[in-house]
């Protein structure tokens, strides 16, 4: 079943001075696919990402979630679509310094409206199932750069989301941190049957993927 499809996508930015970021793009994603968008700085894959994830609109062409065009939607149906389907892992982990490792978990839930007690067994849950439940109480400044990408992943996963979208997940992490956090990523596509799509310049983490897709000046160059 496709989860993602894109269908002759172009994004172009600028009005005066026009720079064509993404060309005519044909992707689909299927359900508990493991893929890695490939390619250098400046080729497009962060504007991909963000437009797969509702993000940001195409200029032209469609986007479908789920067998629903979503192109069309305002923000608020947007905003339902990506609470529904979507949990996002980004480079810089986006977790809050004052809270600690299961509060910055329960986040989601709390804009959910779920009753305290149940998230916090919930986040609870996730942490343990990925073997972060010793540092649940921990703060992100206590934890080093690919615990607190782990706990950002956790984060992400709380609300069971049938679809992982990562901006870069670890770029700013030494190998081996780097290593553990991509057996996270496999671990939740594995365990939870979520779909992951990463994007990254780094051939060694796209070897964690099913199915790469290489991109290079806003144009997909190849599948393998």
């Amino acid at each position: 079943m496709e989860v993602i499809k894109l269908e002759n996508v172009s994004k172009i930015y600028g009005n005066k001075v026009k720079v064509t970021a993404l060309n005519n793009i044909n992707l689909s994603i299927e359900e508990s696919e493991f893929v890695a968008i490939v390619g250098p700085s400046g080729s497009g894959k962060t504007t991909l990402l963000t437009i797969m994830g509702t993000l940001a609109k195409p200029t032209t062409g469609k986007v479908y979630i789920y067998g629903q065009e979503v192109t069309s939607l305002n923000d608020d149906a947007l905003s339902k679509i990506r609470n529904s389907y979507i949990g996002f892992v980004f480079q810089n982990y986006n977790l809050i310094d004052r809270m600690s490792a299961i509060e910055n978990v329960e986040l989601p839930l709390i804009a959910r409206n779920v009753p305290r007690k149940e998230r916090r067994e919930k986040a609870m849950d996730i942490l343990n199932s990925l073997g972060l439940g010793d540092l649940a109480y921990k703060k992100p400044t206590e934890l080093s750069g690919g615990q607190q990408q782990r706990v950002s992943i956790a984060r992400a996963l709380v609300q069971n989301p049938k679809i992982i979208l990562a901006d870069e997940p670890t770029a700013n992490l030494d190998s081996k941190s780097g290593e553990t956090v991509m057996k996270t990523f496999l671990q939740a596509n594995r365990d939870f049957k979520t779909t992951v799509v990463i994007i990254t310049h780094d051939q060694d983490v796209a070897t964690y993927a099913k199915r790469k897709v290489h991109i290079k000046d806003g144009t997909i160059e190849k599948i393998e």
